[in-house]
């Protein structure tokens, strides 16, 4: 992995404009890919190695320290949350494994972790009982019960669940979720933390913000923007400070 110069964070910026969230999760990882990954490749990584990776270039970019928002479902209070990109990391755990398996109710089930191409598909799903159907469908690669084959819709819904635990276990970094109490309240509740979401958010914020300095030192010097994007933060922060009314 390789951190992204501020012109090619622009980039990625400018091209994730309309996509969606898994898209702009693709580009983010894209971005920091240290040779020309093909796109498939990249869809296909299991979501939790897809993260842990983001997790990574979320701390070459902006540090280690994350300071989080989210509001209590209760009384609906601001509700801040500071920690670091360690305290995300967990094990791969099953994840390296191409094909998992899980056996219930004399069921044999085959499947794969969930990806990006999955995410992309859920997004024509209307609700979330469409999603998890598509989710099972697309992820279960065989079942077998007495050597006939099943579909995957066809399996009990108490063996789905199992099986949608089951991945969840085998990629917990894909499944991160905050512990959180509300001050005011006192409510406890575990929000999910998208680590893809939560990082193009903070790239969005960086780059109004760059642009914003590449105006004023335009506007100063009348110097183009890769020169200016191509100094260091240091010499771009003291320029701006020389060029200050």
């Amino acid at each position: 992995m390789h951190t992204p110069t501020p012109a090619q964070l622009l980039q990625v910026w400018e091209r994730g404009g309309e996509p969606s969230a898994a898209a702009r999760g693709l580009l983010l990882l894209g971005c920091s890919c240290d040779d020309e990954a093909p796109v498939d490749a990249l869809a296909a990584m299991p979501l939790g190695r897809r993260d842990a990776r983001l997790l990574e270039l979320r701390e070459r970019l902006f540090g280690a320290a994350i300071d989080a928002v989210a509001t209590c479902p209760q009384c609906a209070t601001t509700v801040e949350a500071t920690f670091r990109c360690d305290d995300l990391r967990l094990p791969d755990a099953d994840a390296a494994a191409s094909t998992l398996e899980h056996a219930a109710h004399g069921i044999r089930v085959q499947f794969r972790l969930p990806d990006s191409r999955d995410l992309l598909a859920l997004e024509s799903c209307g609700d979330a009982g469409a999603a998890r159907a598509l989710l099972l469908e697309r992820c279960v690669l065989a079942a077998q019960h007495g050597g006939e084959s099943l579909e995957p819709r066809g399996l009990p819904h108490e063996l789905q669940a199992q099986i949608a635990q089951a991945m969840a276990q085998a990629d917990p970094q894909a499944d991160l979720q905050l512990a959180l109490r509300c001050p005011d309240c006192g409510h406890e509740w575990q929000p999910l933390f998208d680590v893809a979401r939560f990082l193009w958010q903070e790239l969005h914020a960086w780059a109004l913000h760059m642009l914003r300095e590449v105006d004023t030192l335009a506007a100063s010097y009348h110097w183009a923007e890769a020169d200016i994007l191509a100094l260091s933060p240091r010499r771009r922060q003291a320029y701006l400070e020389l060029c200050a009314p």
